[in-house]
């Protein structure tokens, strides 16, 4: 009787615990974001940051940041499986040697929804020296 008494406590804490970790656990829509930076000739530019801002009704929120790597490629919320899907702002800031394209322009807009797999794609070239 006793043993059977030690089976049922211990099934009872058991299945209180399962539930509680199932009703703390919450789920966020996510969806893939990525930003990929390439030169005036469609090669990668390594080593470019890439901010992600939350736009909010009262602003933007600094929210992920991410640097491009040999491909050119930077992924925003890697680490926690995604972005949550919202609408946000993509800035990005090149080593000094690099500027944006004429007719380029930073901070660019995107939307993301739940699911969604998004690359933005910036274009930079080659900053030339200044020469007197």
């Amino acid at each position: 009787m006793r043993t059977l008494k030690r089976h049922f406590v211990g099934l009872t804490v058991f299945a209180a615990l399962s539930g509680m970790g199932a009703c703390g656990h919450e789920h966020y829509p996510l969806g893939k974001l990525a930003v990929r930076v390439i030169d005036d000739q469609n090669k990668p530019v390594r080593g470019a940051a890439a901010d992600l801002y939350k736009l909010t009704p009262s602003g933007r929120v600094y929210w992920r940041a991410s640097r491009t790597d040999s491909a050119g490629i930077a992924v925003l919320g890697a680490q926690n499986g995604g972005v949550i899907e919202g609408d946000y702002l993509i800035h990005v800031s090149t080593i000094t040697w690099h500027e944006l394209v004429p007719g380029e322009t930073n901070d660019k807009r995107v939307t993301l929804k739940e699911g969604d797999d998004t690359v933005v794609t910036f274009r930079v070239r080659p900053r030339l020296p200044l020469r007197p």
